[in-house]
């Protein structure tokens, strides 16, 4: 079963007040660890959607030879990105796709990998990490479920269509407590620097 992935790096980082994609982690930009992350693990393919800030997120990733998605409303918030994605992935021949955000630093190629396996073990419609009970990011969605990421809008991500009943979810539980961890805010960013000694 071969997945692919979209990385989310389109957005305004409103509450940040700068692009998140492209803060420097480990000296280099978010966007490009996220993809180097991406690349080092079992994923069949990875493409990056952009739009905030798109010339200097797509010269981040420039040389590492990956598809750069344009999302020209990427101001109507994540939504708009994550249809963008589904409608490249449709495009492709794969059997699910992995919907990643630039801003967790600490996922790791390990855990991508597990969720793969996790995934592909009952090749639920979407799986989705839960740490302690809660869910996080990423999330694996069937390619028979990817249609429906197309329509999305506003500010929300596919989980939306769970409230909708359209697409009933499998939570896998991890022991993976960095999985909660992302950038928000300068708080956020400085408190993960200092723990990770980037």
């Amino acid at each position: 079963m071969r997945i692919a992935a979209i990385i989310l790096a389109a957005g305004l980082s409103r509450r940040l007040g700068r692009p998140k994609q492209l803060l420097d982690w480990g000296g280099v930009p978010l966007v490009r660890h996220s993809l180097l992350t991406a690349q080092q693990s079992m994923l069949a393919a990875v493409a990056v959607v952009v739009g905030h800030q798109a010339d200097a997120v797509r010269a981040s990733v420039a040389d590492l030879a990956v598809p750069c998605i344009e999302n020209s409303a990427y101001e109507s918030g994540q939504a708009s990105s994550v249809a963008c994605g589904a409608q490249w992935f449709l495009t492709q021949s794969y059997d699910a796709l992995m919907v990643l955000l630039c801003d967790q630093p600490l996922l790791t190629a390990a855990h991508i990998d597990s969720c793969i396996g996790a995934w592909q073990t009952t090749q639920p419609a979407v799986l989705i990490p839960q740490v302690a009970g809660q869910a996080t990011n990423p999330v694996i969605w069937a390619a028979a479920t990817v249609p429906l990421l197309t329509t999305l809008t506003g500010d929300q991500g596919g989980r939306v269509l769970f409230g909708a009943g359209k697409v009933v979810p499998q939570f896998w539980p991890i022991d993976a407590p960095e999985l909660l961890r992302d950038i928000d805010t300068d708080a956020d960013y400085a408190a993960l620097r200092a723990g990770s000694n980037v």
